[in-house]
């Protein structure tokens, strides 16, 4: 069985790796996992599983003349996920060590990050924390608090879901560890301006990149994916998805006669029960996110903050590629 990546997406996160997951999991030359958020390197329990169960796991009966790759937008957040010892204590890690990982077990993989305004991404971001209720604060008020000097630390060193507004946008610091660990040929970076302006031609960069046909055009072009969502279209005993199969799963894996029944079947069997419920999980999230207009009106002054914040990082990001990201231009 084959047990290497051919590429990976590291992100950014609310940058369009969605919409490039559902492109890229359409071509005839390439495999991806049936979820999108299948991440290894930057999560403690998946690392410590080992590398042969993840492959097993997400790469069960893949073919292996295809080019196979991950879309992983944990990869951009500057360290491990969450990662707390049992004393409650972090276990310092800085922007090389998902790096290193990927380039200690897939030396030869080829990277692609996607990037958005970070200013537009934080405020993304926001909207889906408050959707999925991982944060109640408002804009304003997340950002103040965020930017100080001490809240910058703390999120750079201990990446969380609500601490990362701010520090997953400072993609200068973010890629600076991958550059510092990878030849330069084995990194693209893209921008979600062009995957909006022109999926073709940015797939087609990808697609040589990864080195399969540049000429294939997917169905998936034009559909954009979980786009400005605010609401969710059901809501049920305050759940965040009461359709969503995951909480399903979670719920019979606590119930003892399931959990016995589940142990029975073959390791293949419950491999693809998996499968389809990943598969199902992810159809349902998209079906479920609607759109709408954006109801809080943000503050100029925090946004204006927020770029200023943003100013230094994106000079270090433009030094790193050797021209300007759009937003800069």
């Amino acid at each position: 069985m084959k047990d290497t990546l051919d590429f990976v997406v590291i992100g950014a996160m609310k940058a369009g790796t969605t919409s490039l997951f559902e492109h890229l999991r359409r071509h005839p030359q390439l495999h991806l996992p049936a979820s999108k958020e299948d991440p290894f390197f930057s999560h403690p329990a998946a690392y410590a599983r080992g590398w042969d169960a993840y492959i097993e796991r997400s790469f069960f009966r893949a073919d292996p003349a295809l080019k196979w790759g991950t879309v992983t937008g944990q990869y951009m957040v500057g360290g491990l996920w969450n990662e707390l010892n049992s004393a409650g204590d972090a276990n310092f890690c800085d922007e090389r060590t998902v790096p290193l990982r990927i380039r200690e077990r897939v030396p030869d993989a080829r990277l692609i990050a996607i990037l958005r305004d970070p200013v537009e991404r934080a405020r993304s971001y926001h909207r889906m924390a408050l959707l999925n209720r991982w944060d109640d604060r408002p804009f304003e008020q997340a950002i103040d608090e965020l930017l100080q000097p001490e809240a910058l630390e703390d999120s750079r060193r201990h990446p969380r879901q609500t601490t990362g507004y701010v520090t997953w946008g400072e993609y200068g610091r973010i890629l600076a560890g991958y550059f510092d660990v990878f030849p330069r040929e084995q990194m693209l970076v893209t921008f979600t301006d062009e995957l909006e302006q022109d999926p073709t031609r940015l797939l087609r960069r990808v697609y040589e990149f990864v080195g399969v046909r540049t000429d294939f055009v997917s169905d998936s072009i034009g559909v954009r994916y979980r786009v400005g969502a605010t609401e969710q279209r059901v809501r049920l005993l305050g759940f965040q998805s009461p359709l969503n199969p995951w909480r399903i799963q979670r719920a019979l894996a606590g119930n003892a006669v399931a959990k016995q029944l589940w142990h029975a079947l073959p390791a293949r069997g419950r491999r693809r029960i998996d499968r389809v419920v990943a598969r199902a999980a992810y159809e349902i999230d998209l079906w479920n996110r609607r759109a709408g207009a954006d109801p809080v009106d943000v503050d100029r002054v925090t946004l204006e903050r927020l770029r200023a914040h943003y100013a230094p990082d994106t000079h270090r990001l433009a030094a790193l590629l050797g021209t300007d990201p759009p937003w800069q231009r």
